[in-house]
């Protein structure tokens, strides 16, 4: 068991606890999400998304909206009323607030393509990887319906991954064509919405627990067991050959021949974009939000702790015309979990020594006060993190507390230093030490960094 979970079980029952599903980020772990989401928005921008914002909270109506997340979603949502008797609720995810703005903002010119980064909320079960608030960090294409659309998004989130150094899989679907095959199966178009969300569910509970809930809802054991064994012996062959047999499956069914079109032209044009060999089709997945009409996506982390998905999204291009009470405005996104991304690199590099600061130059007076405050403001208009010791302690005890730091390099300011305006540098982690004009050490430490 890791030192900070047997801290945070000592608080479970303190007042100084944070409420349960939440955590506070000190500095290493702040250090860390702040590296993950500097690369993710690196590579958004590389991809030309722009950046807005929207509140943590919304009205109950918006998020409860028959359009929005479906029943099951808004059993984890946390609802209130403000003092004036106004519903309101938590965010649940990124996707119905950008719905909300786009919806209300008609004139923006299309295609809008966003990111957002900003926390979630969900009252749901708590494991590995898994919070009551936590960050979202997505993408999304509204105007374009096109297959490229689609591929662009999973082409970036290959990137992203890729940056971040995580060994990944991405799956994809169709919605429309795992309803078509559904379908072509007979399994009854009442019962298909519920259907997928057991089937969504193989890889966790199993075959027998999946047959098991279809049974509990009504399918017949021949439709069951025939829907299992077509899922299952998919699952185990490539792209390509997936298609194949869906096509000889779905017969002429047409919801499933339009979704079999869509896979086909998105992974034409993954091919173009090089991703191909980092992308599964799992005709099984269908993510739990009832609002996809295309495209699903899930990424999973190779040979990890973590078993939950670390990114998820699809096409839903029907959400926000519903919103706005006008035509369908096509949409694709997707959503990186912060967290789930961040348990995984953590348990990846469990040997590696955690930044524990952002400071490069650590300045220790020695009666030399006013010119410790002239080297830093140098070393800072220089682009160069810099504190100073603030608490008036000796060398000794400043050099311990600058290792503890692990704050590569120390400036010692005496008399002698201040009269020849230079400064003793010191490296921490190889012991040399030398006297050094204010301008040699912005070089040294900017070539360092």
């Amino acid at each position: 068991m890791s030192k900070e979970k047997i801290e945070n079980e000592k608080l479970e029952d303190s007042s100084l606890a944070a409420p349960r599903g939440t955590r506070d980020f000190l500095f290493e772990e702040k250090i860390l999400r702040d590296e993950v989401t500097s690369t993710l928005k690196t590579i958004f921008e590389l991809y030309g998304f722009n950046a807005f914002e929207t509140p943590a909270f919304e009205k109950w109506e918006v998020l409860s909206s028959k359009y929005a997340g479906g029943a099951e979603i808004l059993k984890e949502t946390y609802r209130f009323q403000d003092q004036g008797k106004r519903e309101l609720g938590l965010r649940y995810d990124l996707t119905v607030p950008l719905c909300r703005v786009i919806a209300g903002n008609s004139s923006l010119p299309l295609p809008v393509k966003r990111y957002a980064i900003g926390s979630v909320f969900r009252d749901g079960p708590l494991k590995i990887g898994r919070y009551r608030e936590f960050i979202q960090c997505d993408v999304d294409i509204v105007g374009s319906k096109t297959g490229l659309a689609d591929a662009e998004i999973v082409s970036l989130t290959c990137d992203a991954f890729t940056a971040l150094g995580i060994d990944y899989v991405v799956k994809v679907n169709n919605r429309k064509l795992l309803e078509g095959l559904l379908e072509s199966m007979q399994v009854p178009a009442n019962k298909l919405e519920t259907v997928i969300l057991s089937i969504d569910k193989l890889a966790k509970i199993g075959r027998d627990g999946v047959q098991k809930e279809l049974l509990e809802k009504g399918l017949s054991i021949p439709i069951a067991k025939k829907l299992l064994s077509v899922i299952l012996e998919l699952s185990e062959l490539r792209a390509d050959q997936v298609l194949f047999q869906c096509e000889k499956i779905i017969g002429q069914n047409a919801k499933a021949k339009q979704g079999l079109t869509e896979m086909k032209e998105v992974f034409d044009f993954l091919d173009n974009f090089g991703k191909t060999d980092a992308v599964v089709l799992d005709i099984s997945l269908a993510r739990g939000l009832a609002y996809y009409t295309g495209l699903v996506v899930e990424v999973f982390a190779k040979n990890s702790e973590v078993k939950s998905s670390i990114a998820g999204g699809g096409r839903y291009d029907e959400l926000i015309g519903k919103f706005a009470n006008r035509e369908a405005i096509p949409a694709v996104g997707i959503s990186f979990g912060l967290d789930a991304i961040n348990e995984v690199l953590k348990l990846q590099d469990k040997g590696a020594k955690p930044k524990k600061t952002l400071v490069s130059v650590y300045v220790i007076p020695i009666k030399a006060i006013p010119q410790c405050i002239s080297v830093a403001n140098q070393l800072r208009a220089a682009g160069i993190r810099t504190a100073i010791d603030l608490m008036n302690r000796s060398i000794s005890k400043n050099l311990e507390y600058a290792s503890k730091q692990g704050i590569n390099y120390v400036a010692i300011i005496g008399p002698k230093e201040a009269e020849a305006k230079k400064l003793t540098l010191r490296n921490l982690e190889t012991g040399e030490e030398k006297l050094m004009t204010i301008a040699d050490t912005i070089m040294l430490i900017s070539r360092s960094n």
